[in-house]
């Protein structure tokens, strides 16, 4: 049993070492002044787009450093040996309760285990993703913790902090082209449960409202809503996807469409608990009744969908076990006890909290 231990420690300090070695190497303004025949600090002014530098010399610079995938390093200031304890968190919307509460939690595990956190929100933008990953290279973070963008169509940018040496863990939204350890919610599975629920309670029409398919979180919940209907041939099947920001005036837009429509729904699953929030008002300026007219069961929960009447069915995703698995992932990776390259996916589970609205 020793021996078997022994020997699988080695195989994962041999993989690392292996890992370590082919690592990209970050090159340097010494680096490039050395291949392009000029001095350093005519490097570090053409890669300033510094006016005194020939326009030809300008060009060659920013060409090759391009090529090389030169990113400055911020912290070359730093004394050698001088341990780096910065970690980036990197959320689509930080107005979001779950994010919220996801950064909060992060936050202080870091700080009990020696590390900060820095906090980038990327408004839903792939553009901006891509900025703050070059802008974390640029600081050499310790480690990224992220979930992706709406906008964000592959992972070409993660690929970098890789390349780099950075580590990496997605949570939630994920890149699932990335070979990267993975914190992921039983969206499908709790879906199908609460589409289940509502066809059991008597729901005949029953609408799903989420978000990008493109997104991992959006499209597994809506294969969870279709399998349900499936399974007990419910004939009425609307998946509503939305592509843009979800918020309270959208659902009363939305909850308005749908009720105007030949088939108005009896009961609606909601990925968004603002959306949800819109309905719910929309609800008292059509006089509908929940859940006698509308049975509702939202993902997420705020103060205000327990203090209502009647309190709303809602999706809780496990934040703490989420934040928790992330960070240990990361701390793994930064201490050379996992290979990011190697699949650690794990999986937390949702669970339905029933209430009046359904």
């Amino acid at each position: 049993m020793q021996m078997h231990t022994f020997v699988n420690k080695l195989f994962l300090s041999l993989h690392t070492f292996v890992f370590i070695q082919f690592m990209h190497k970050r090159i340097t303004i010494k680096d490039i002044a050395r291949e392009l025949n000029v001095h350093h600090s005519t490097v570090s002014r053409a890669l300033r787009k510094d006016p005194r530098v020939k326009e030809e010399t300008r060009e060659m610079v920013l060409a090759y450093a391009q090529e090389h995938e030169y990113q400055a390093n911020m912290n070359a200031v730093q004394l050698r040996g001088t341990s780096n304890n910065a970690i980036a968190l990197i959320v689509p919307n930080i107005n979001h309760n779950f994010f919220s509460d996801i950064v909060s939690k992060l936050t202080n595990l870091a700080y009990d285990k020696g590390y900060v956190i820095s906090v980038f929100q990327t408004n839903e933008k792939y553009e901006l993703e891509k900025e703050i990953v070059s802008t974390i290279i640029q600081h050499n973070f310790a480690g990224v913790i992220v979930s992706i963008a709406n906008d964000t169509k592959n992972g070409d940018h993660f690929r970098l902090l890789e390349k780099f040496g950075i580590p990496l863990v997605f949570f939630d939204r994920v890149c699932e082209d990335i070979a990267s350890p993975k914190v992921l919610v039983n969206n499908r599975e709790i879906t199908f449960q609460a589409t289940e629920h509502l066809i059991n309670k008597g729901y005949k029409r029953i609408v799903h409202i989420t978000g990008n398919t493109d997104i991992n979180v959006f499209r597994e919940r809506q294969k969870g809503y279709l399998e349900a209907l499936e399974k007990y041939l419910v004939d009425y099947r609307n998946p509503m996807v939305i592509t843009d920001e979800f918020t309270t005036d959208s659902g009363k837009k939305l909850l308005n469409s749908l009720w105007s429509s030949d088939l108005n729904p009896d009961a609606i699953i909601s990925s968004s608990i603002y959306l949800t929030m819109g309905i719910l008002l929309q609800c008292r300026e059509l006089k509908l009744n929940v859940p006698a007219d509308l049975g509702i069961i939202t993902f997420g929960t705020l103060l205000s969908t327990e203090i209502i009447t009647p309190q709303i069915t809602s999706i809780e995703q496990p934040e703490s076990e989420i934040a928790e698995l992330s960070f240990e992932l990361l701390e793994k990776q930064i201490n050379h006890e996992i290979v990011p390259d190697k699949i650690h996916d794990m999986i937390v589970k949702a669970e339905i909290l029933f209430r009046e609205s359904c």
